[in-house]
């Protein structure tokens, strides 16, 4: 993906309804990132796709999204990197953030500070499809910010 390249949001809110869940994600694999995207759109959520850390964090500081999902290796800085920075700005200190990641950041202690720094968690892209992922994500916003109870389903 072109770094210069605007961010892509989807599945804006139709007229007089609640508006969709609002996640960006940063992976600068352009063919995972496109999965991904295309499998949360469908899931209900509105996405913008960022391959650089530094229009990731300057898309942040515009707009927060409802919960972010961060590569760990990426081109400049890491995962953990990032989410430093998001950590920094008190708009963005408590902003949900999830991990995927084919790296194994056990290896180098990685995975503990990315818990220490709050994510949510640290999922195997090569584990997680992106149906599981809109689930995980779901489930983390909450119901009620996802638009509906449970209970609500048909």
């Amino acid at each position: 993906m072109d770094s210069s390249a605007k961010p892509r949001n989807v599945l804006l809110k139709p007229p007089g309804q609640p508006s969709l869940p609002f996640v960006m994600l940063l992976d600068d694999d352009s063919d995972i990132a496109e999965m991904y995207r295309l499998g949360l759109q469908a899931a209900g959520f509105r996405v913008s796709m960022f391959a650089e850390p530094s229009d990731f964090l300057v898309a942040v500081a515009r707009a927060v999204p409802d919960i972010a999902v961060l590569d760990w290796r990426l081109p400049g800085k890491s995962g953990v990197d990032v989410l430093e920075e998001l950590r920094q700005n008190p708009r963005t200190a408590q902003l949900p953030v999830f991990i995927l990641s084919n790296f194994l950041g056990d290896q180098n202690g990685a995975i503990d500070r990315v818990f220490e720094l709050g994510a949510l968690a640290w999922l195997r892209k090569s584990l997680t499809s992106p149906d599981a992922l809109a689930q995980r994500l779901k489930q983390a916003i909450g119901p009620t910010r996802y638009g509906r109870r449970e209970t609500d389903r048909a």
